[in-house]
């Protein structure tokens, strides 16, 4: 395989993965497999995406949920099967600043889990 920027994009959004969950990239089959195909199918089998986050961490704070979720979405675009479809590393950047800015800005705004139907249909092949 030819290593290429959108390699290197995958690969952050795997680690941006492991932050959000707290878990490793790699697990044994029974506990899901590699952490993308987990990700994946667990948004595909309609788990809340709080379900998804980190068990250590404080999710009592709704803008806490709200950043981890644009986060998410943030890594699983990055860990898209089609490197042609994951951004550039400017791109991921400007996307997290703006979702900082976005929950700093909202007062109460919803959480963000219909849009990630999109993904339920993507695979997960880096």
């Amino acid at each position: 395989m030819k290593v290429t920027e959108k390699c290197d994009i995958y690969s952050f959004g795997v680690v941006l993965l492991e932050l959000v969950t707290g878990r490793s990239p790699v697990q044994p089959l029974e506990q899901g497999g590699d952490l993308v195909s987990w990700v994946r199918r667990s948004i595909q089998a309609s788990i809340p995406t709080s379900e998804l986050f980190d068990k250590r961490l404080n999710l009592s704070e709704q803008k806490t949920v709200e950043e981890m979720s644009l986060v998410l979405k943030i890594a699983l675009f990055c860990t898209s099967s089609s490197p042609l479809n994951r951004p550039t590393m400017r791109e991921v950047i400007a996307m997290l600043i703006d979702a900082r800015e976005y929950v700093n800005q909202s007062p109460n705004s919803p959480t963000s889990e219909v849009p990630l139907d999109e993904y339920k249909s993507s695979s997960s092949k880096g």
